[in-house]
């Protein structure tokens, strides 16, 4: 289980505490700070995480950091704004003892606090991306939901391209270098919980944003 964070004081104890709250039980929480200066270094070692401290700046790096230290079969992904449902590692466990040449799995991406149009976007038109692009073979991980193989994930280089760290979209050009490793699957069950501040600068800058990264990427197979 990974974590990058970079001063989340305010949010990473309910990711936490959501943790803590698991069914399945038998894991490791790896949280990767990424260089904060408030409090939530302290806040992650009161719940007896590992932390990994990455200096370059970068979620990319980030997470490449935290999940080259996991040791467990499987690593899942999350982070710090997330709250997970009870059963999230239950269900992702679950996938991968049903589904033997399963490489990784990714779910639905809902947004908490307010609802309105924040709602909307994350409940019916993004679940929906999610799947038509599983359709179209072109699954998009979102970070704070999804987890890979361990082994399919040494042996793409993770998030990289020989030393080249990604930038831009990590968890999809991750996704998409795996596809060759065995399945790849959408599960509608699979949750998370998420919060809307990714929407700060306008829902329209956010979509349009991600729609030229995840052209580029999916269907031009460019890296950045």
């Amino acid at each position: 289980m990974v974590i990058p964070v970079l001063n989340e004081a305010k949010e990473i104890e309910l990711c936490l505490k959501s943790l803590g709250n698991q069914s399945f039980r038998n894991f490791e929480v790896i949280v990767v700070d990424n260089g904060s200066t408030d409090n939530t270094r302290k806040i992650v070692e009161s719940y007896g995480c590992r932390v990994i401290h990455e200096p370059r700046q970068g979620v990319g790096y980030a997470r490449q950091s935290g999940f080259e230290g996991a040791i467990g079969e499987i690593i899942a992904s999350t982070d710090a704004d997330t709250i997970l449902p009870p059963d999230w590692l239950e269900i992702i466990v679950r996938c991968f003892e049903e589904n033997a040449a399963l490489a990784g799995v990714y779910g639905k991406i809902l947004f908490k606090g307010p609802q309105g149009r924040a709602l909307c976007i994350s409940e019916f038109l993004f679940t929906l991306f999610l799947r038509l692009n599983q359709f179209l073979r072109r699954p998009s991980f979102c970070g704070p939901n999804f987890a890979v193989l361990n082994e399919a994930f040494q042996h793409v280089n993770g998030f990289k391209d020989g030393d080249y760290v990604y930038t831009v979209s990590e968890d999809l050009q991750l996704a998409m270098k795996l596809r060759k490793e065995g399945d790849i699957s959408f599960c509608g069950n699979l949750a998370a919980y998420t919060s809307s501040r990714r929407l700060n600068r306008g829902a329209f800058h956010y979509i349009w944003t991600h729609t030229k990264n995840y052209w580029s990427i999916a269907w031009l197979g460019r890296t950045k």
